[in-house]
């Protein structure tokens, strides 16, 4: 594999029975000069990039921790909102734990939809303000 490369696809087997596709990683307590460190398949760190700067851990209970990804130092054109962000991330791991309860867009829902907004007129340059329109 060439440097810079990143393989598409890695592949993890299955330890003690848990399914693969769950988003499990194995790993243990391993040492790092003078210090104890955290070590994890490298197929953690390719299926999930943004483990590959700074985390912070919080003990969430006997035998539990959560670790949580800082985002680098990005500019960003608009503030994200975390709330979205949370419900955006709980559904991309919905729709992979679940995919056969997507269903396509409904001719019959896009039409009922279609009659609600007619006679709307709307413009993509339109200033809505700074205020939560819900």
């Amino acid at each position: 594999m060439a440097a810079g490369k990143i393989r598409a696809g890695v592949k993890r087997r299955a330890s003690r029975g848990t399914p693969v596709d769950r988003g499990v990683y194995r790993g243990k307590q391993a040492r790092t000069g003078n210090s104890l460190a955290l070590r994890f398949e490298r197929a953690l760190f390719h299926s999930h990039p943004e483990f590959n700067g700074d985390v912070e851990a919080h003990i969430i209970g006997p035998g539990r921790m959560l670790v949580i990804a800082e985002p680098r130092r990005r500019r960003k054109q608009a503030e994200e909102d975390p709330a979205l962000a949370t419900f955006m991330s709980f559904l991309a791991a919905d729709m992979q734990r679940s995919p056969e309860r997507i269903k396509p867009l409904d001719a019959a829902l896009v039409k009922r939809v279609s009659a609600l907004v007619k006679g709307v007129s709307t413009s993509d340059d339109e200033d809505l303000g700074d205020e939560a329109l819900l």
